[in-house]
Parts: structure tokens; sequence; C-alpha cells
């Protein structure tokens, strides 16, 4: 599975875009109704009958494996080290330079404590940029941003060139195993370390494939396809029979399908822009709104603010994410460079 072949180059696709950006707003609105808006939220809870910020995780899954077979899925065989360097530089410069900034700034904000009782040996877990799903388990971590799903898309990029050479070369087999693994998941519910099952890799392969399915095999949006996903999202809505596990990669396909042609029909450059520049920086937006939101709720007293009030208050928090992920976006860029002309 390795070869010196440098992955050919694509123009970007819109519709990823589109749909990446729209996902990061749904995480931003989840981490600013829970916990502390939740008896009165804004915008959408549970949109479709799931979470909302289920939604836009399932979303960031399925442009994951989209992306990454966009990228690397017309290439004859794929080169490891390369990929494997390219996905380290994609996720680790950011996440530790936000870590040390973060972690500094809640130091002194607790007047020099530091605000975890975690052993320092589990570091390591930070420094893996897994602390956020290990602290699903009973295991202390010093986790402070990047969430679960940080820790759950470096699986993904291990089991990456594997999965990808089965949808490639075993379509079918390979999606009965993944159904498989999924269906059983789900009705056996393994205890990992006491992780939740709708965490676990086996239980969002659905997501992650289709993703990979779409770019490999379909590609377009017809007008079939798009009856179904709307129907399904509206029984979903007004009769949402399906248990969560089910219900959850159900709707976030049928949204995916349904955005995925909408976007399509969006052509003015102006319309297409904010989304692009939610995109560029979803990233670093990430790994910021959740800190953000969290010490500007330190400030406000949530039960006191008025309607109006909530979602002025939500404004303010997505400016300051703009502004901090953008500058955290150039920091890095900035380390990076330097840090290469250290090693040139």
């Amino acid at each position: 599975m390795t070869s010196s072949a440098v992955p050919i180059k694509h123009p970007r696709l819109f519709y990823l875009d589109f749909i990446r950006a729209l996902a990061a707003i749904l995480i931003i609105i989840t981490h600013y109704n829970n916990p502390y808006m939740s008896s009165r939220p804004i915008f959408v809870y549970e949109p479709f009958g799931v979470y909302v910020g289920g939604l836009g995780v399932s979303l960031f899954l399925i442009i994951s494996g989209a992306a990454l077979m966009y990228t690397y899925g017309d290439d004859e065989k794929i080169n490891l080290k390369t990929f494997y360097q390219k996905r380290f530089l994609s996720i680790y410069p950011m996440f530790w330079i936000a870590f040390v900034i973060a972690n500094a700034y809640l130091f002194l904000r607790n007047n020099g404590h530091v605000s975890t009782n975690a052993p320092v040996w589990s570091l390591i877990f930070s420094v893996l940029g897994i602390d956020g799903l290990i602290a699903n388990t009973s295991i202390p971590t010093f986790y402070t941003l990047g969430e679960w799903f940080l820790g759950f898309i470096l699986l993904f990029y291990i089991i990456f060139p594997i999965l990808m050479w089965g949808i490639k070369e075993h379509p079918k087999v390979s999606a009965l195993t993944i159904f498989v693994l999924f269906i059983g998941t789900i009705l056996f519910r393994p205890n990992i370390y006491g992780l939740p099952n709708d965490i676990l890799i086996t239980t969002r392969l659905p997501e992650l494939a289709f993703g990979m399915y779409f770019i490999k095999y379909i590609q377009h949006v017809g007008y079939t396809s798009l009856g179904i996903s709307i129907s399904l999202l509206l029984l979903q809505e007004f009769y949402p029979i399906l248990p969560n596990s089910l219900a959850l990669p159900i709707v976030g396909i049928s949204s995916f399908l349904v955005l995925t042609w909408t976007a399509d029909h969006i052509k003015h450059k102006s319309i297409q822009t904010p989304f692009k520049s939610i995109a560029k920086y979803s990233y670093s937006i990430f790994l910021v709104h959740h800190v953000i939101i969290s010490q500007v709720f330190t400030f406000i007293d949530s039960s006191q603010l008025s309607t109006i009030g909530t979602y002025l208050l939500f404004f303010i928090d997505c400016l300051l994410i703009s502004f901090f992920s953008l500058l955290l976006f150039f920091i890095e860029k900035k380390i990076v460079s330097y840090c290469r002309n250290l090693a040139s």
C-alpha cells in the first residue's frame, strides 16, 4: 500500500465547504446551549429527533471521509509516510499551540492553580490529542479543548488507508462488514473502558464510509435520493420513532444529501464566500469555541438573560470565536514556518 506517487491535486468542492461550515455552526450552537442555555436553547436543540451536536458531528464525519477519499481516492497506491505526515501537520501543531495558550490563560485566571487533579503522566493523552476521548472514561486527563471528536478523527486517520483500500477494491464486502460491525456494536453494547457507544469507531463507520462511497461511486444527488432524504427527515421531525443509534446516521446521511443538492445550486460567489471562509478556519474554530463560550459564561448569568440578550450574547461569542480562531490560524502558520526554517 505504499508508493512514491504524489496525490493528484483536485479543485475544492464547494458542497464540502458548505457542509463543513454548517457543521461548525451547529457545534457552536450546541456548546452555547449545553449546559448554559439548556432550559431555553436558541435556534435548535433536537432537529429531526436527534441532538443538534450529534447532527453536527455526523456531518463532520461524513465530510471527513469524503474529503480524504476525494484527495486520495484516485491514487493507485497511497504513500503512507506522506499521508500520516500530512495528517500530523494538519492536526498537532495547532492543537498543541491552542492547548498551551488555553491552559496558560486558565492557570492565570485561577490565581496560579491548575484546574485539574489529573496526574502529570496523563499529559501524554494531551500530547497525543486524545485527552478529550479518554476523558469519557474514568481516567483523569488534562482535557481542555478539542472534544472527543479530535481523538476519534485521529483513530479514523489510522484506519483510513485500509478502509479506502477495502472500499475501492471490495466495495460490497466492505459495506457488509461495516454494517455488521455497526449492528453488532448497537446490539451488544461492548464496554470499552466505559466509552459511550456513540463515540466508538464501529458505531460511526457508516457515516465515515458513506462519505467515502459518495465520492467514489455516487458524486451526484438526484431527485430520487433528494426526495427520499427529505421524506426521512420530515418523518423523523414529526414522528421520531427511531432509537438514537439508528436515527443519527440516517439523519446525518439524509442531511448530507439534501445539503449537497442545495450547495450544488448555490452559484453566486457572494453567497459561497462566507461558507468557504468558515470552512477554511473550521479547525481553529473547533479548537477555540468551547473554551471561549465557557469563559464568557463565567462573566454572564445565563438565567438573567432576556431572549434578545441570549441571541446578542451568541453573536458576541461568535465575534470572539472568529477573532481568536483567525489569530490561532495565523500564529500556527508562523510557528510552523519558523520551526521549518530552524530545521532547514
